[in-house]
């Protein structure tokens, strides 16, 4: 007891004498008496020590965290909290029309995400790759998920087979509903397991190459149709639609800029009581530069032309 006593003890020393050698370095770098004009840069100043403060407290914790416990590191952290948006509730309200979202998504604009969240994402496993997924709600229902995603986790994803799902991962909806569908430009199964968090991004993350792998479990899929999964089932990279936009993208991004890792938050978007989600909130920004350089905001509809949809139960009809 005592000697756990003497390890808080020694840690919030190391934070406190963090904390103060942020605050002293922020007063001489952050501020000139001497111009008034420094003034007017007050809020972004404020930001910015903040986001210092967070960084090198974590720092700090981290030392003594790996001092304690013999250089150990976390590759797949499993506690941190999804991001909510004001807005979700509201997307719901958007009516799918082909002709205006004819590969299944609509541009929100920028992304939502604070930098003080992309911050902390970056740092959340010393910005190596990770993961979440919230647990499903009482209804079963798979629920939002997140990732920092870099270049090793995407090359290293394609060096992998991407395994078959499990009888188990069919996610609510699902089971029974998913027949052959003859539509315009599309013959096939009607549904996907339609991912949370891509395969392709951090599948490598989930475990070996076998249907164990947790990104092939069904807390991170949902019922989808084929055009949300991957829009209009074009063959181009370039043309990618549904799910399979920002997936694209990101995929892309890292590969050409490998230095820079992608915050990446999907959530799937139920009404009420229903199986079945009406669509999926997709965003992802570069970290390094609070998404300049990459910012993505889309709603990802979960319709299909030519059908309709029984989002209570997941059964369909075809017009």
């Amino acid at each position: 007891m005592k000697k756990k006593r003497f390890k808080l003890k020694q840690r919030k020393l190391v934070t406190a004498l963090a904390t103060i050698a942020v605050l002293v370095f922020g007063y001489f770098f952050s501020t000139n008496s001497t111009d008034v004009k420094a003034f007017t840069h007050g809020p972004r100043q404020v930001t910015t020590m903040r986001r210092h403060y967070r960084h090198w407290t974590k720092q700090a914790e981290n030392w003594f965290s790996s001092s304690s416990n013999s250089g150990s590191t976390q590759t797949t952290p499993t506690t941190a909290d999804v991001p909510r948006d004001a807005t979700d509730s509201q997307l719901l309200a958007l009516q799918f029309d082909a002709n205006k979202y004819p590969e299944n998504y609509v541009s929100l604009g920028k992304s939502t995400l604070t930098s003080l969240q992309i911050h902390d994402a970056l740092e959340h496993n010393h910005e190596q790759a990770w993961y979440t997924i919230d647990s499903p709600d009482t209804l079963g229902r798979s629920q939002a998920g997140q990732a920092l995603v870099t270049y090793n986790s995407v090359s290293a994803t394609a060096a992998m087979k991407r395994p078959s799902f499990a009888e188990s991962a069919d996610p609510t909806g699902y089971e029974g509903n998913n027949r052959i569908a003859q539509l315009s430009g599309y013959r096939g199964y009607f549904y996907n397991r339609s991912h949370t968090l891509a395969w392709s991004l951090v599948g490598n993350l989930g475990g070996p190459d076998t249907s164990s792998n947790a990104i092939m479990q069904r807390n991170n899929l949902t019922t989808g149709t084929r055009a949300q999964n991957v829009g209009t089932n074009g063959r181009s990279q370039s043309t990618a639609g549904g799910m399979a936009y920002a997936e694209t993208a990101i995929r892309e991004f890292v590969r050409e800029r490998p230095n820079i890792p992608v915050y990446y938050v999907v959530t799937p978007l139920y009404q009420g009581n229903e199986l079945v989600p009406r669509g999926t909130h997709v965003q992802a920004v570069s970290t390094t530069d609070d998404g300049q350089a990459l910012n993505i905001n889309v709603y990802v509809f979960n319709a299909q032309s030519g059908a309709t949809i029984n989002y209570s139960d997941g059964s369909w009809t075809q017009n």
